[in-house]
């Protein structure tokens, strides 16, 4: 039988020191009885040897005032763990250490609104920080009203919204713009060719794969690279981009919203921070987000309106906990500390903030341990969770790894785009031990596109930034300078086009920029 184990009280994390067993009762069901001095918030059961044909009926929580039952359907499942339908039962085959089910959510309890009225000050406060950022925020202009405003500002402002929604934003735009597609504006601006040559590049990939087109996953989500390198060139227009600034403040602070009610339940302040705070938006790409509002404000603003939302973007950031996205922010206000020395009073309540925010400085403190680098000569990694693993070990195993399965002409055509080429890294991490993270892809886009497309592709990634850098260096543009720049250096940490939203945002900005001037930011380029 599994071991239990327990999210409790105030923890964010579980409790892996204390195991709950299950005992068999006289109606041949099993029973786990819990703490009940903390109540208990998340419940996980790991099957730390091999099992076969475990059947599984239903699975029920009961407490003091009622009886909950779990929705099988919606536990999650890790590591090397089969969990199949078969008519009214599960049957759950396991693998091998640190395999378990998750139940499906978090347990909150009428108690933990006994006094909810201590939200009152923090939710007036945040109220008030919603007025003075819609004062403070210059009007948006998209008019005249027309297909091509309302589409690309649907575009943009769902593009950080669950999946649906900014799918059909993709397909509303194509669909509505096929008859203003341009030749010879895409051809103009050489960026649009290079985007749609590596997407070609992908679809030849998949063409030639074992597969074919029965696996299309990863064309499916580099399919916005196509669509946007063709219908964008035709309707670019740079005053969309003070979009990226609205959504930004309104993701935010719901995020926020919600998080003060997480911090109040839980009575924990770790709920303000990462995951926890960007909720269904993986925190990184919600950094993305920030990064160019941050850019596009200091741009564009002047004066204590500038400082004000500069500053409640950094704080965002603070809590979305992306590193090296924080560190490349700061470097942006730091340079216009030099030409404007009033910055400094932006940077010292930030300096404030990170000092007293314990969540990011141990995310910063985590990757100056040398010794953590001795994990990457283990043969192989006996716990999974290795104290060693932090965000800087973790991505160097996993480009260590990618790139371990690659030889002879590999290095020019790459493994492949399909999910097969996922099972290849897949099988090593878990062969070196690392079955929580066996999904993961490299965390590098430069090693992933390598990976998987060889020489090639890799040429064809490393020309979008850099040909978009030189470009804004020749017109002498600032925003086109800073995305370059920050698109080149992100790719070392992490697989932008990884995730749908990655494509969209980055494919999305990098042709506005590249297609208009900041001369006359509502002309196109080629006019």
């Amino acid at each position: 039988m599994p071991l239990v184990y327990i999210t409790k009280g105030s923890d964010a994390n579980i409790d892996f020191q204390k195991p709950y067993l299950f005992h068999k009762k006289k109606d041949s069901s099993y029973q786990a009885v819990f703490d009940t001095s903390n109540k208990v918030r998340q419940i996980r059961l790991y099957f730390n040897f091999p099992v076969e044909n475990l059947n599984l009926y239903d699975i029920t929580i009961t407490t003091d005032d009622e009886i909950k039952a779990v929705n099988l359907q919606d536990i999650n499942v890790l590591g090397n763990l089969s969990f199949q339908n078969r008519e009214s039962q599960y049957s759950i085959n396991a693998n091998g250490k640190h395999s378990f089910l998750e139940l499906p959510k978090t347990y909150i309890y009428t108690s933990d609104f006994e006094s909810i009225y201590q939200l009152v000050l923090p939710i007036l406060l945040l109220l008030i920080l919603i007025v003075l950022v819609i004062k403070s925020i210059k009007p948006i202009d998209i008019q005249p009203f027309s297909l091509t405003s309302i589409t690309i500002s649907l575009l943009i402002l769902t593009m950080f919204l669950p999946d649906p929604i900014y799918n059909g934003a993709l397909i509303l735009i194509a669909a509505l713009h096929i008859k203003k597609i341009s030749w010879t504006a895409i051809k103009t601006e050489k960026t649009n060719l290079i985007i749609l040559g590596f997407f070609s590049l992908y679809i030849l990939h998949n063409i030639f794969s074992e597969e074919g087109f029965k696996e299309i996953s990863t064309l499916e989500r580099f399919l916005p690279f196509l669509v946007l390198a063709i219908v964008i060139p035709s309707i670019a227009d740079r005053k969309y981009l003070s979009l990226f600034p609205v959504s930004a403040f309104v993701l935010g602070f719901s995020f926020l919203l919600t998080s003060l009610f997480d911090v109040y339940i839980h009575q924990n302040f770790e709920f303000i921070s990462f995951d926890y705070f960007s909720k269904y938006l993986h925190p990184v790409y919600f950094s993305y987000l920030l990064f160019f509002s941050i850019c596009f404000i200091d741009y564009n603003y002047k004066g204590k309106s500038k400082y004000f939302l500069e500053f409640l973007l950094f704080v965002f950031l603070i809590f979305s906990g992306s590193k090296m996205v924080f560190l490349l922010s700061l470097i942006v206000v730091i340079l216009n500390l030099i030409k404007n020395k009033k910055t400094v009073l932006l940077i010292i309540p930030l300096a404030l903030i990170v000092v007293l925010f314990s969540p990011l400085k141990n995310r910063f403190g985590d990757i100056l341990n040398k010794e953590d680098f001795t994990i990457l000569n283990d043969k192989h990694i006996e716990n999974a969770d290795d104290s060693r693993i932090n965000g800087l070990t973790l991505r160097l195993l996993l480009w260590q790894e990618a790139l371990a399965t690659m030889n002879g002409f590999d290095y020019i055509i790459g493994k492949g785009v399909t999910k097969e080429t996922n099972k290849t890294l897949e099988n090593r991490l878990v062969n070196l031990g690392m079955l929580g993270h066996k999904n993961f892809n490299p965390h590098n886009q430069y090693v992933d596109t390598f990976w998987r497309t060889g020489a090639i592709g890799l040429l064809l990634l490393i020309l979008i930034p850099v040909y978009s850098l030189v470009i804004g260096i020749k017109r002498r543009d600032k925003l086109i300078i800073q995305f370059s720049l920050f698109m080149f250096v992100v790719m070392w940490s992490e697989s932008i086009f990884g995730r749908v939203t990655g494509v969209y945002f980055f494919a999305t900005v990098i042709l506005i920029l590249m297609n208009t001037n900041k001369v006359n930011e509502n002309s196109h380029i080629r006019n």
